[in-house]
């Protein structure tokens, strides 16, 4: 996905992009109830509105840091994201983490700054440049951050309660960060504050690709949380950065600098071992939903 909407955005606004992937989740869950195969029960409305408003502000950082700045970069940073849930899921879940994986944290925070403060020195020619580098690469940290609640808020929609009362289903969830995201992306590319970019056909296909790409790894991805602890599924996660890496060096012509591979030690570092150090998943969720 990472791949192709670097692709489709060297034409199209990050934004458009994610409208259009959100639309194409839309569809697909509509056609998946209309054909009885899948069922949405929607009961946890605060979960659900915070996963669709914060997942849909992740999709958005996201698609606009990868049209700034390498996919790597861009999806290493998005990477971080077990930090923050790990954050969010202490102060929203009272999950409280174990003094080492505090330590982990600094450790990848320290990556992250690497990463969007070390720069070549720029000509006065290559200011603007640079400028849009660092956007992008703090775009990169944002999604990062605003994805730690929405996957904060997917385990606390499809965990069991310890009540008897049913979880979320998966496509709940999906749905809800399907329209969540369309509703936050459309302004991006409507008047007053943004415009719409016609895609061409072969535009069209990629976009195509990108949704029902997109889609599959949500479903698969939210309904895998409902089965693996917090260290597997980020440890697993993970796997992300090399693969798009390895893309964006093979099919998109991008290089790595020192001072990514530095950052990226340190962060990818950092993030494997607040994993590690994490504490056990709890078993019900006592606290009430926002």
């Amino acid at each position: 996905m990472a791949a192709g909407t670097k692709l489709a955005t060297r034409r199209l606004p990050g934004a458009e992009v994610a409208v259009v992937r959100s639309l194409a989740g839309i569809v697909v869950t509509i056609s998946a109830v209309s054909l009885r195969l899948a069922h949405i029960r929607p009961t946890r409305w605060g979960w659900l509105a915070a996963r669709g408003i914060f997942g849909g502000l992740a999709v958005v950082t996201y698609f606009a840091s990868i049209r700034a700045v390498p996919v790597g970069v861009a999806t290493l940073l998005n990477q971080t994201q077990p930090i923050y849930t790990m954050l969010f899921s202490w102060a929203l879940l009272g999950e409280r983490p174990r003094s080492a994986a505090l330590g982990a944290l600094a450790l990848a925070l320290a990556g992250v700054t690497v990463i969007v403060v070390l720069s070549k020195h720029a000509a006065a020619d290559e200011v603007a440049l640079t400028w849009r580098a660092s956007r992008g690469e703090l775009l990169g940290v944002l999604s990062a951050v605003t994805s730690g609640v929405a996957v904060t808020s997917i385990r606390a929609a499809r965990r069991d309660r310890g009540d008897g009362s049913a979880s979320e289903t998966a496509w709940s969830v999906f749905f809800s960060f399907s329209l969540g995201g369309a509703l936050i992306s459309l302004p991006a590319v409507l008047p007053p504050f943004g415009h719409w970019v016609a895609p061409t056909p072969s535009d069209w296909v990629l976009l195509a690709g990108i949704g029902l790409v997109s889609t599959a790894a949500q479903v698969i991805m939210t309904a895998s949380l409902r089965h693996l602890t917090g260290v597997q599924s980020g440890i697993i996660a993970q796997l992300i950065v090399p693969i798009t890496v390895v893309l964006g060096i093979a099919f998109l012509g991008e290089t790595l600098s020192a001072g990514f591979l530095v950052g990226a030690s340190l962060t990818v570092t950092g993030v494997l071992l607040a994993i590690l150090t994490a504490s056990p998943r709890a078993t019900p969720i006592s606290s009430p939903a926002p």
